[in-house]
Formats: C-alpha cells, structure tokens, sequence
C-alpha cells in the first residue's frame, strides 16, 4: 500500500486548462509541432471515439465563438513548451487564434469508432512528417516520431503506475481497503495540495456565477424554494458552466475529468460545512476519499464512458465522503447502490454547457441520498442490475457502457437476468 496517495495524486488529480478531451488533442499537436518543419500541409489526427464526442462542443480557455476538437488542434500547432505544459497546453493561446484560423482547414480527424479511450494520435505533414502519440491518460504523451525515427519516448521502465499497475491494485479492493489508504497515508502535503485545489476549482466556480456561461446556476437561485442543498447544487454547475464556456483558469480535474474535479472539490467541502463541525483536515480527508472512490467508479465504467461520470463516479465519491465523515463507512456500499439504483442510465452526451445542469442533478441526488440512510431506504437487492456489492454493480455497469450486443436493451436484459446476490 506504500504510497499509494503519491501514485494516485500523481496519475489522476492533475491541472487541466479547459475541457480534457481538446486538451488531450491540443497537447498531442503541440507535441508533434515543436519537431515539424517547413511549410504546414495537414495535420490528421486519429483519436477515439469518446475523445471525439467529448470535445465537439465545449468551449476553450480564453476562446469566444470557436470551440472543439478542431479549433484546439489548431491553437496547438502554435503552443510551445508541450511537454511542460501537457493539459494546460491551451492556457495564454488567445493571441494565437487568428493564427489558428488561418490553418484550420488543414486540421482532418480519423474516428476510430471501437478503439479503447484515451487515444490520440497527431500527424503533421509539411516538410518532415511528425506523430506524436498520446494513450491510456489524457497527459501520456507516449512517444514522438519524425521521418520513422523514434525522437522521444515515455519513460515506462521507472513509472510504477504503468500498464494499469494502480488500477489493478485499487480494483481489488472494498471501501474499507480504501479508506484505510487514507487514514493510513494521508500527509500534510496531500492537505495543502487539495486545498489548492479547491481555491482554484472555486475561482472557476466564481467565474460562472459572475457570468462567464450558460447562466444555469444563477437562474437555479431565482427559484422561490431555494435552499442549502440548492445552494451547493448551484455552485458546481457555477463550476461547471465557467469551465465548458472556456474560463482561461486551471482546474484540479480528477481522473481524467475537470468537470468531476470540480464538482468533487465543491460538493465535498461545503456539504461537509452544512451537515458537519469537522476540521479542514478531516474534510479534506474525505474529499480524498471522494476522488478515490470516483476513479474506483471509472475503473469499471471507463475513463471516458457512455455513461455520465458526475452520475456514476462524482455523486458516488462525494456520497462515500459525506458517510465517511458521519461515522457510517459501513452504510457506503449501501448507499452507493442506492444511489445508482435512482439515476441507471444517464448516458454522457459529450461534455458542453448542459452538463451544468446535470451537476445540480448530480449534487443534489448525492446529498438526497445521505439524508435517505437514516431512513433505510433501500431497493431489495438485487434490483435490476444493482447488486448486493458495490463491486459487482459496476461490473455490470461497464458491460452496459460497453454493449456486447446488437443494441443496450439487449445488453441489459442479459446483465438482469444472471444478476444474483
């Protein structure tokens, strides 16, 4: 279990400047531009289908009226020092747009519909010919190739998270094994770093409600029942809605997601202020906890999925936090699957404006479902594809976010019928 948190930290909870998945396509042309040369011909980059989808229509950090996939591809080529910046490879690019305009025709996407996310790969054509590869995280830039000759290469023999190491630990383990990882390893450091975290997850918040999006959380005040709960609710689709519309500040994303970071950071803290007198500490503990719990979740349904991460992976993290932080980590599984129970099949449509309104969705149905465990509401498992473990309820979650047959129905019947506690 030796530093497990380091190894988490370092992996999943990383700055990200705008949406991933651009970000993810940005850093791969960066990457291949700095050993390109001569006069551009195209740029062709073959990613994912999840990557595709996820980046067709959020905004970009500093950028009004342009958005995407294509537009970040092309604000890339003109981004220097890429493997420094990795996912904030988009920050400062404003200056860069006319620039990115004028060669935006030349950018070309190959959809590799069946491959596993992430995959991102960059060709540029001029007078060399230069690929740059980015696979298995949004940041892991695996290696660069100009003219068939290997230029960089990631450097796997010394990184102890490779080939799933991690997740293949994590995915082994209960809630118990997780919240022992906390209690055992969690330093001063791991304090301040979440911290910093949450003062930048709540700039971006600050953004939204200053106006900077949609508009989704301030209109969500006006309602005349307005409460604490609505409240929080609020503030991450504040969140939310900033960072989708291109707010040019870094957020603390988790696994693989600002938007999750985001929605992690906020929901955790100012829901342990309502319900809790806890020290930062322990809160932010918990917010550890969250995280963790979140990329359990996507371990299963998949770092980029069919299904809504604020649904499957945030809203369960922040419900694990809040039990934990009441003294009821024996109610987590419980309540998780009560919880999956109530949402089962929030599809993730892409990452755009409109998932603001899924974080107040999302926040509120975590925070109904810790007030419905001291009623002991539950859904006589097994029910439907929940089960009587949590681990087997996203088992059966990720083969319905990966459909084996003809159509999902087909998918969940099947995963119905031989569900059994």
């Amino acid at each position: 279990m030796e530093k497990m948190l380091d190894d988490f930290i370092a992996k999943e909870l990383v700055l990200a400047q705008g949406c991933t998945e651009p970000g993810a396509v940005a850093f791969a042309v960066a990457a291949a531009s700095e050993y390109s040369q001569g006069e551009l011909q195209e740029i062709i980059i073959k990613l994912d289908g999840f990557v595709y989808k996820n980046g067709m229509s959020t905004g970009l950090p500093g950028i009004s009226h342009y958005y995407g996939n294509k537009t970040a591809a092309a604000l890339g080529y003109f981004a220097e020092d890429a493997l420094e910046r990795k996912l904030t490879i988009l920050a400062d690019l404003e200056d860069k747009l006319d620039s990115a305009l004028a060669i935006i025709d030349k950018v070309k996407f190959e959809v590799l519909e069946d491959h596993e996310p992430v995959y991102v790969e960059a060709l540029i054509k001029a007078d060399n010919q230069v690929k740059a590869l980015i696979e298995g995280n949004h940041d892991d830039l695996k290696e660069i190739i100009v003219d068939g000759e290997l230029k960089y290469r990631a450097d796997i023999e010394n990184n102890s998270l490779e080939n799933n190491e991690f997740d293949q630990k994590l995915k082994a383990m209960d809630i118990f094994a997780l919240i022992d990882i906390v209690e055992k390893e969690f330093t001063e450091q791991h304090l301040k770093f979440l911290k910093d975290g949450l003062k930048l997850n709540t700039n971006i918040a600050r953004a939204g409600k200053d106006g900077l999006g949609s508009g989704v959380g301030n209109k969500y005040r006006q309602r005349k029942t307005f409460n604490e709960i609505n409240k929080i609710a609020a503030m991450a689709a504040d969140g939310t809605e900033a960072r989708m519309a291109g707010v040019p500040s870094p957020a603390l994303a988790s696994s693989g997601s600002g938007n999750q970071g985001i929605f992690i950071s906020l929901v955790t803290y100012h829901s342990a202020q309502l319900y809790f007198d806890k020290s930062e500490t322990e809160i932010f503990k918990a917010t550890m906890l969250a995280h963790l719990v979140g990329h359990y979740a996507k371990i299963y349904i998949g770092r980029l999925s069919s299904l809504c991460g604020l649904f499957y992976a945030a809203a369960p993290g922040v419900l694990a936090a809040l039990l934990y932080l009441a003294d009821k980590s024996d109610k987590i599984e419980y309540g998780i699957n009560n919880l999956i129970s109530d949402v089962s099949g929030v599809y993730c449509d892409g990452a755009k404006g409109s998932c603001a309104l899924k974080s107040i969705s999302a926040a509120e149905l975590a925070l109904r479902h810790f007030d419905l465990i001291d009623e002991d509401i539950n859904c006589h498992l097994p029910s439907g594809f929940i089960n009587c473990s949590l681990k087997k309820t996203f088992e059966n979650l990720a083969e319905i976010s990966h459909p084996a047959e003809s159509t999902v129905n087909n998918t969940l019947f099947k995963v119905v019928e031989k569900n059994r506690c």
